[in-house]
């Protein structure tokens, strides 16, 4: 009756085990089933010493089972933070964050690689940990339009070009009164640089940084810029 009720407890704990599971397609699974059927056989058969042992064999192959499905899911789980980590890294290299957030996305990307390292050394909860701190680290990142960092003078009929007027503009200082700043950037390339006043149609203004802001790219006409004011 010891042996009955060894065998009969053994197999329950498999079917409990089996139902743990959610990756069945392994090599753990598929001898816990075999072994299982031929407890049941031997069961049958009378042999109650053989049905126990391979009953209990059944339960080990169970449970190694599940410590492979635990791996494998802590696994996935463990790769798509990364992948999700490495997608958010990506984006932030298309919006140039290495000059518009520079400390944000050095952080970043030390995170990245030791998210990277942990994954291939299996230390799955090291991989995730630092895979969250990309995302942190890159959250404040805004995918705002730049401010442009070159003008190119109109011939604008009617409308002369001039200093004062591009200072104004949005995206530029929006203040014309900082057509200083442009004059100081832009005099070596005057026709004459004694003369503010004097700037040709085709001519490509640089326009500095004045307080620590990005800027990339041309000033174009009708885009909304983000508001700078100072």
């Amino acid at each position: 009756m010891k042996r009955f009720i060894l065998i009969i407890a053994a197999l329950a704990l498999f079917v409990g085990a089996a139902f743990a599971q959610t990756l069945s397609d392994n090599s753990y699974y598929t001898e816990s089933l075999r072994l299982k059927a031929m407890a049941s056989q031997a069961f049958e058969d009378g042999d109650y010493d053989a049905a126990a042992d391979y009953a209990a064999q059944s339960q080990e192959y169970a449970l190694l089972s599940d410590e492979y499905v635990a791996k494998m899911l802590d696994l996935k789980s463990a790769q798509d933070a990364v992948m999700a980590a490495q997608a958010r890294y990506d984006w932030a290299v298309g919006i140039n964050a290495e000059k518009r957030y520079p400390q944000a996305f050095a952080n970043a990307g030390d995170a990245l690689q030791k998210a990277v390292l942990a994954l291939n050394e299996e230390a799955y909860e090291d991989a995730r940990m630092n895979a969250n701190l990309v995302l942190a680290h890159l959250s404040t990142l805004k995918e705002a339009i730049s401010l442009p960092a070159q003008y190119v003078v109109r011939d604008i009929p009617g409308k002369e070009d001039c200093l004062w007027r591009i200072a104004g503009l949005p995206g530029i200082y929006g203040n014309p009164w900082r057509w200083t700043t442009l004059y100081k950037a832009n005099r070596a390339k005057l026709p004459e640089p004694n003369n503010p006043d004097l700037i040709l149609p085709g001519m490509i203004l640089d326009i500095p940084a004045i307080d620590g802001e990005y800027r990339d790219g041309f000033w174009e006409e009708g885009v909304e810029y983000p508001a700078f004011a100072k």
